[in-house]
């Protein structure tokens, strides 16, 4: 079985006052390839509460007052979004943005990359809601490789 948290957001997972979402459900994929909400989280620690920015809650209150539906980003008939449309209104969104090209998947990555940058590793795997920090290093918070401390070494070949 597949499972997607990115999917079956709803309004009563918001509380825009404390600018907090809850995370608690996943899109899961049947053996049959039926996509459906189920109500927990691919793991205990996927299961989180987020902070968000002043602007996503200001676009998330524009957004419920035009609502017909339970969720946040609904399909035209008012269930959760096909994953694979999903994906198309993602890259919709972003056409003509500087995010331009950017997947799902590899604004994770980046968010998860500032997150650890600015926060700590520990700050990414929350945010990401990962069990191990492993999978967070590993697959999401890309790092930079440095070189040794050369500069000094390196000098001596132009003095």
């Amino acid at each position: 079985m597949h499972r997607r948290p990115d999917g079956p957001l709803q309004w009563d997972q918001l509380d825009p006052d404390a600018k907090r979402v809850t995370i608690r459900r996943t899109i899961a994929q049947d053996r049959d390839g039926k996509f459906f909400v189920q109500e927990f989280t691919k793991s205990d620690a996927g299961y989180r509460e987020l902070e968000l920015p002043d602007h996503v809650v200001d676009m998330l209150l524009r957004r419920r007052v035009a609502s017909y539906s339970a969720f946040v980003f609904a399909s035209s008939v008012g269930t959760f979004r096909h994953p694979n449309n999903y994906r198309t209104s993602w890259r919709e969104a972003l056409r003509d943005t500087p995010w331009k090209g950017t997947t799902p998947k590899s604004f994770r990555k980046t968010v998860a990359t500032v997150m650890r940058d600015e926060l700590g590793i520990q700050a990414a795997k929350e945010q990401l809601g990962h069990e191990d920090e492993r999978t967070t290093r590993l697959h999401y918070a890309d790092e930079v490789h440095r070189g040794p401390a050369a500069g000094l070494v390196l000098s001596k070949l132009f003095t």
